[in-house]
């Protein structure tokens, strides 16, 4: 089933999900940011979470005996149950109107604004766009604007094999990152999430056909988001990512900036010279 081709009644079911709706209410504990400041060795905040730690909240309370084999929520609650195989975080962006205050209550308002089905390279591909409000006594801090994409199975990914880099171009910056096993293991406990793409060798090896275990999206953007206010030398107030090729653990990575103007442009670059995910940062 999974193999076969999306029918034209499938993909109007996807489309009659737009423009649904869905409230939720967490907190945003201290636990919390003490989890996400151990995970990403960073001091842990007393008030304000620091931008892109919102990752953390709202973690799926699905018990175990009802997630997928993969690892994830089955499908068919709030995002339309799209049949192709694979789920990937595309992308996303954000804007930070205030901080997150540790202790306090916060409201998430989520909306699907499309549903769109493509064919690609790789086969069929459904890429789902929706927008969340994080707010907190009424005020909203953090407007965000992600991008779900599905695809089919696809062939086998091969090895990615470290390979001279190009040199920095003029006002470029970069620091080397190499998000090892633990720390991969420790973000999936923080943000509650169990797809096994990010700590299961050998099902993203044998089952879903990578090289290797791969490093979260949001991790990585985080990390590109710390590194913008390195460059800038300021807080980020607005920041977007996308994702263009896999990470895959134990495999050094360097980020790149670069300002232009008030904003910056980063990039997460592979072992191979691949640009990863790319991102854009604009300051406070």
């Amino acid at each position: 089933m999974a193999d076969e081709p999306i029918t034209a009644a499938e993909i109007e079911s996807y489309h009659a999900h737009v423009g649904r709706t869905l409230s939720e209410t967490d907190t945003v504990g201290v636990h919390l940011a003490a989890r996400m400041a151990a995970t990403l060795d960073r001091p842990q905040p007393e008030r304000d979470l620091p931008p892109m730690w919102h990752f953390g909240l709202f973690q799926p309370r699905v018990p175990t005996t009802m997630l997928a084999p993969d690892g994830h929520p089955r499908r068919g609650d709030f995002l339309p149950p799209v049949r192709l195989p694979r789920r990937m975080f595309a992308g996303s962006s954000l804007r930070f109107l205030r901080p997150l205050r540790v202790g306090e209550e916060v409201k998430r308002d989520s909306r699907i604004l499309s549903v769109q089905h493509r064919k690609g390279k790789s086969g069929e591909l459904v890429f789902v766009r929706v927008a969340l409000t994080f707010s907190q006594a009424g005020t909203p801090c953090i407007e965000e604007e992600q991008t779900i994409v599905y695809r089919g199975e696809g062939g086998r990914t091969p090895p990615v094999k470290a390979a001279p880099r190009a040199p920095l171009a003029a006002g470029e910056t970069a620091k080397e990152w190499t998000p090892g096993m633990v720390e991969l293991f420790r973000y999936s406990a923080a943000i509650f999430v169990a797809h096994r793409i990010h700590y299961d060798w050998h099902y993203v090896t044998e089952e879903e056909g990578y090289p290797g275990v791969i490093v979260h999206g949001p991790l990585t953007a985080t990390r590109l988001c710390e590194f913008a206010e390195e460059v800038g030398g300021r807080k980020v107030a607005q920041f977007a990512f996308r994702g263009e090729a896999p990470l895959f653990a134990d495999q050094p990575i360097r980020l790149i900036g670069r300002m232009n103007g008030s904003e910056c442009s980063l990039r997460a670059e592979r072992v191979d010279g691949a640009t990863a995910m790319s991102a854009t940062a604009a300051f406070a």
